[in-house]
């Protein structure tokens, strides 16, 4: 927040500052998984008082808080910031208005109002959680501090410390509690966290994983210690193994991106304001995290089945799409439901998170047939259930991002500044890499909407003025 701000509403800009909106956001990535280690403890030691509890349920309420909370402040903020008498509107402001006006619309015009998911609490976003979302990214993109940054990307570490510790015991056959979706776990060791599902947990890993190897990465560039260096190259090892151990080969998808984004960003660089030195080591550094991957996707070939199991299953399923067209676990179907409705609900869409009315529109549909919530890939979602501005309004907001951060990093000459910015595309890639053939939900989206903020820069503000 400015100066000029602070001055003229002084109460009002600390309230609503850029601090407390960073420190807002980082309470609830790491309240998330705290509450669902305590649940699960609770449900563990089988208290009568708390019979009723149920793992991961409760991540709903708190990401539905955490909207309300942070809708407020983005509304102070916005006050501060008018009362300043110099109020400046940035794109960042622009995309914040359009995501909540498409994401009402939809939810007022929805086939059937005030459902969302079928109400499923693990699955489904309603409303809150969608002001959650646009609050974190409201927020990222006011915390310009370089500081303030670094704290952010410390709260994914804790985040990742504590989500691949748990994920690595459920490795071994530890674990808190039991897995409340067994049926969707693909192997009794198969990776859940502190999720419940393990391709929430892929997803979740796969961003992870994406930050703390960014963190390697850069590690010559922002750390002062040889062990911080080496300590994060071993957080960065054992989130990759536990991403590999979720079964998840969406998170593959999302891992892959980020690598080839850092291979072509280093042959970018060579003409950015970087010198050759730092670029080297840079590079060195992404080299050796890649073999450490590769050493873990040998030793788990060698030792266990995670890889070679799913590998044998894309080759079945390669053998499967050959033949009858069907592909990927159901989506054909969920994605033919999805577009099916698309011609009669392109302005709208079907309504808020209510995808299921898609599958009940069909021809022939009848009461106990197939029904899904989810589009497994976040833009046919997007595209099905909130129209197709909405889809191009998202859309437009990842070029605008994508582009924006390329361009500052290719001309940053702060070597902190130019890092961060670095970590933060390599995770944006990742993440919508993965969601072309993933779905978006309450406890795992979160993570990312601050980075889509991050990545979104308040370089020039937008001028009203004739010229």
């Amino acid at each position: 927040m400015t100066g000029e701000v602070k001055a003229k509403t002084p109460v009002l800009g600390k309230i609503a500052s850029d601090r407390v909106l960073c420190y807002i956001s980082m309470a609830l990535f790491v309240f998330l998984p705290v509450a669902e280690i305590i649940t699960e403890v609770v449900k563990r030691l089988k208290i009568k008082a708390f019979r009723h509890i149920y793992p991961s349920y409760y991540q709903t309420y708190i990401v539905a808080v955490f909207g309300i909370i942070l809708t407020l402040f983005v509304l102070l903020s916005l006050i501060s910031r008018a009362w300043s008498g110099k109020f400046k509107f940035y794109v960042a402001d622009v995309f914040y208005f359009t995501l909540l006006a498409f994401m009402l619309i939809s939810m007022f015009c929805s086939q059937n109002f005030g459902v969302f998911a079928e109400g499923v609490p693990f699955y489904m976003e309603h409303p809150l959680h969608f002001l959650c979302y646009y609050g974190l990214f409201y927020a990222g993109s006011m915390i310009e501090d370089t500081g303030l940054r670094k704290k952010v990307i410390g709260t994914y570490v804790i985040v990742a410390l504590i989500q691949g510790i748990v994920a690595f015991l459920q490795t071994r056959g530890f674990e808190i509690s039991y897995c409340l979706y067994e049926a969707d776990r693909p192997g009794y060791t198969a990776a859940y966290g502190l999720l419940q599902n393990t391709n929430f947990y892929g997803t979740l890993s796969c961003v992870l994983t994406a930050l703390v190897s960014g963190l390697f990465i850069m590690s010559s560039k922002l750390f002062k210690t040889r062990l911080l260096k080496w300590a994060t190259f071993a957080l960065a090892i054992l989130m990759f193994y536990t991403m590999i151990a979720s079964m998840a080969r969406l998170a593959w998808v999302g891992l892959g991106a980020m690598i080839l984004t850092y291979i072509i960003s280093f042959v970018v660089m060579r003409k950015g304001a970087i010198d050759k030195d730092s670029l080297r080591q840079i590079t060195i550094d992404f080299l050796t995290l890649i073999i450490g991957f590769v050493a873990v996707i040998i030793l788990n070939i060698i030792l266990e089945s995670s890889i070679t199991d799913k590998i044998e299953q894309t080759t079945e399923d390669a053998a499967e799409i050959a033949e009858t067209g069907d592909f990927g676990n159901g989506r054909d179907d969920i994605w033919r439901a999805a577009l099916s409705s698309v011609p009669h609900h392109w302005l709208t869409g079907i309504g808020l998170d209510n995808l299921a009315a898609a599958f009940r529109e069909q021809p022939g549909w009848q009461p106990g047939m197939y029904v899904q919530s989810k589009g497994h890939s976040e833009y046919i979602h997007t595209l099905a259930t909130q129209g197709v501005f909405a889809l191009i309004n998202y859309v437009a907001l990842l070029v605008y991002a994508a582009a924006g951060t390329v361009k500052a990093i290719y001309n940053e000459k702060d070597d902190t500044k130019r890092s961060i910015m670095w970590i933060f595309l390599g995770v944006f890639v990742a993440y919508i890499s993965q969601a072309l053939i993933s779905s978006s939900v309450m406890n795992v989206a979160p993570y990312f909407w601050l980075i889509l903020g991050l990545v979104t820069p308040r370089t020039k503000p937008i001028s009203f003025k004739k010229r």
